[in-house]
């Protein structure tokens, strides 16, 4: 590793609106250097990586990168000087190819003609260039996909994307804004190994901003935690996670690595087994899906799917990115039209019928990502949603639970949504669906955006909600937490199902998600 420091930013603050986001956080970065950046959610992670790109202008402090004061330089400025980033939020260019993202940014890193040149079609990229973005699209596994538009790709594919056209630029300093937030085990591995590539190579230094810890301690060789704002901890890596104040911050007293959250795997599966045994028999079909195909246009996704969820069980719907598991879900609730086969929920069809017509029977999706109201504030998205579920005079009793279920929700109900961290805005939109159980609710990765800590206290509410009568389908890439409270399982593998089964038949767990996971990525 170079010694030489690149980025150096010293006594950075932020305040938003009296509350104070960052307060004197000082953090460097050597050349090909990486440091990772954790810390619970709302802790001002994704604050201080704006104040670094000049996204954000902090009330106090400095920033130095490569020996020159960049402080108030603007963003583009900051680009051209060798600064690149992924967000925590995909932010690709819906209608373009793959391919073309990365042109996009080879054009962008050449000069900003070129652009103008392209918009009307005065000029066409070069064969270097295309060679440029061909060796990109090879070394992150995209090849087979570098023609296809952004639509079509799964979330985790949608990520390396991101990455790919943040590597275009050539960048000496690349911020990871939770680059494994979606992906399974076997793609956080690939993407470990690509950056260790990237930084071999052409010397890339790397700030990681991350939940996955198991990847922060393959990756980061250094380690700065923020807490409410304030640095708690810093130096090698190895050391500051056995850091108490560290532990009980943000992992939990109980906190586990996802290498770790892996092992446990079929451990989970021998108690989760034992559990449902001793619960005795599952109850009768609350929802079936019968033979079902269902298409993106020209695109199937599902295959002659079918199986059923017992009521007031616990089901964990498992694969590979890309196996078709969102679309199961939005199938169910009526997003996506079945092109052949059944839905059915308490005895009757709901084949065809409009989203809104399901979600009155009591289903329920809570869907990947945030769905909050960003120019309201946090106790208004609550009470403009338990005014229409709960009924007027229950608004009260509502926000009291949300705010029982997710603290840190109370403490910014007068915040505006859209001025939330994305962890804190995933909080709300579980909030919002929690505190009435639904007959049927459908969580698509629950734990994404969440920092250690604060998965475990949603699975905990899981539990609660499970006690009150509600059947689960958990789509979840953290296996274990998903198979500790599930009864059953339904594997998944290029949208055809491969299992469908108790979880204490499931046998080998790890060894059956690996390879469904590794035959996902290299289709």
């Amino acid at each position: 590793m170079n010694d030489v420091t690149l980025l150096d930013a010293r006594g950075i603050t932020k305040r938003f609106a009296g509350i104070t986001a960052l307060d004197n956080v000082s953090l460097t970065v050597d050349a090909g250097e990486a440091v990772g950046l954790i810390g619970p959610n709302g802790a001002g992670k994704t604050t201080f990586f704006n104040c670094l790109l000049g996204m954000l202008k902090p009330d106090s402090g400095r920033v130095h990168f490569d020996g020159t004061n960049i402080t108030r330089h603007p963003v583009h400025t900051r680009a051209r000087l060798g600064f690149g980033r992924t967000f925590q939020r995909i932010e690709l260019f819906g209608g373009m190819t793959v391919r073309e993202h990365l042109l996009v940014a080879e054009r962008a890193r050449l000069g900003t003609g070129r652009l103008w040149k392209d918009c009307l079609n005065l000029s066409r990229p070069t064969e270097d260039e295309l060679g440029r973005a061909q060796a990109t699209l090879t070394l992150l596994g995209l090849d087979d996909v570098g023609d296809k538009r952004i639509e079509a790709l799964s979330l985790g594919r949608a990520r390396l994307v991101e990455l790919g056209r943040a590597l275009m630029t050539e960048p000496k300093l690349l911020l990871l804004d939770e680059p494994s937030s979606g992906l399974d085990q076997h793609e956080t591995q690939e993407v470990v190994q690509m950056l260790q590539e990237v930084q071999r190579e052409r010397g890339t230094a790397i700030l990681l901003v991350e939940h996955d810890i198991g990847m922060v301690q393959a990756f980061a060789k250094r380690l700065y935690v923020l807490d409410f704002g304030t640095l708690i901890a810093q130096g090698p890596t190895a050391d500051v996670m056995k850091d108490g104040a560290v532990q009980h911050a943000y992992l939990g007293e109980h906190g586990t690595t996802h290498a770790e959250d892996t092992e446990s795997t079929n451990a989970a599966v021998t108690t989760s087994g034992a559990e449902a045994t001793a619960a005795g028999a599952p109850g009768r079909p609350l929802l079936e899906m019968k033979d079902v195909d269902a298409a993106y246009g020209p695109f199937r996704a599902l295959f002659g799917v079918s199986f059923s969820l017992p009521e007031k069980s616990v089901t964990a719907l498992l694969s590979g990115n890309g196996a078709g598991k969102t679309t199961i879900a939005r199938v169910i609730t009526g997003l996506v039209p079945v092109t052949d086969g059944e839905v059915i929920f308490d005895g009757a069809t709901i084949t065809g019928m409009p989203p809104w017509d399901i979600a009155l029977r009591g289903v329920v999706h809570a869907p990947e990502g945030r769905s909050v109201f960003s120019s309201l504030t946090v106790e208004e998205n609550l009470t403009l949603d338990f005014r229409r579920n709960l009924g007027r005079h229950a608004v009260a009793g509502g926000l009291e639970r949300a705010f029982e279920l997710f603290p840190r929700l109370g403490e910014r109900r007068t915040q505006l949504a859209g001025t939330l961290s994305g962890g804190e805005q995933r909080m709300l939109a579980l909030a919002r669906v929690l505190v009435r159980p639904p007959r049927l609710l459908i969580v698509d990765e629950l734990s994404l955006g969440l920092a250690p800590i604060v998965v475990d206290e949603v699975y905990a509410t899981l539990e609660k909600v499970r006690q009150t009568g509600t059947t689960l389908l958990i789509i979840e890439q953290y296996v274990g937490h998903a198979l500790r409270i599930a009864d059953s399982v339904v594997l998944l593998k290029h949208g055809e199902v491969v299992y469908d089964g108790s979880v204490a038949e499931l046998g080998d767990v790890s060894e059956r998600l690996l390879a469904i996971q590794g035959t996902e990525a290299h289709r």
